[in-house]
């Protein structure tokens, strides 16, 4: 009995202790984590415009201008002007999207290779179609709190688009909910066509999700495709 009551008056302290050293431990580590996240985030951000969103600083020659008498402006000039792609949005102004997909970013926002390319090919013709609006579609990047489409958001700003051309599709996380989401989003806005972006690898996949997400919501949106 002796044995047995100071057993548990010196235990009972002891496993007390743990438990508050132990939950002390995980609520500092927790808020560390929470401060480390917010600081890689605003690193990336940061890093994502000093770079024009992309892995390497932009050779002066090559990078965008910024003036902003040129954004939105028709670039005339372009490949891609002329091309059965820009009759189809020019027929349908206001109810015909160019519709970009993103891809997993760097760990601290570097845009890849596959995905500058899509940037480049929907700024062109964004450039091109100033009233067609551009459906910039991606999910979480990974650890980071802020979405592909907002780092894409930043690459085509920097190539001369302005964020008013642009509407944010941003829960994705895979080709079938980039389908599923961005349909969701054109049929509301009562499109009827639209120019998917993406490289030639992605492009199969991805004109086959859309059809299949308009079928299943009973949107009849045409979609083309623009390789990149």
């Amino acid at each position: 009995m002796v044995l047995s009551c100071y057993t548990s008056v010196i235990c009972y302290p002891c496993c007390r202790c743990y438990w508050i050293e132990t939950c002390t431990v995980v609520l500092i580590a927790t808020l560390v984590i929470m401060r480390v996240r917010k600081l890689v985030s605003a690193l990336a951000l940061t890093t994502a415009l000093a770079t024009g969103a992309g892995g390497v600083v932009a050779a002066p020659a090559q990078a965008a201008p910024s003036s902003s008498t040129d954004f939105g402006s028709v670039d005339f000039g372009s490949s891609e002007f002329g091309t059965p792609n820009s009759l189809f949005l020019w027929q349908g102004v206001l109810t015909r999207y160019i519709v970009v997909l993103g891809a997993k970013m760097g760990t601290f926002g570097q845009t890849p290779a596959i995905l500058d390319r899509r940037l480049n090919v929907a700024a062109r013709l964004a450039k091109q179609h100033p009233f067609n609006r551009m459906v910039v579609s991606g999910g979480n990047t990974w650890w980071l709190p802020v979405s592909e489409a907002q780092f894409m958001n930043l690459g085509l700003l920097r190539r001369g688009i302005p964020m008013w051309q642009m509407v944010n599709e941003g829960r994705s996380t895979s080709t079938v909910q980039n389908a599923t989401y961005t349909v969701g989003m054109l049929k509301a806005m009562g499109a009827n066509g639209a120019v998917i972006v993406t490289n030639g690898f992605h492009m199969g996949r991805a004109l086959n999700d859309f059809r299949a997400a308009a079928r299943k919501q009973h949107a009849r949106i045409e979609f083309r495709a623009a390789y990149a």
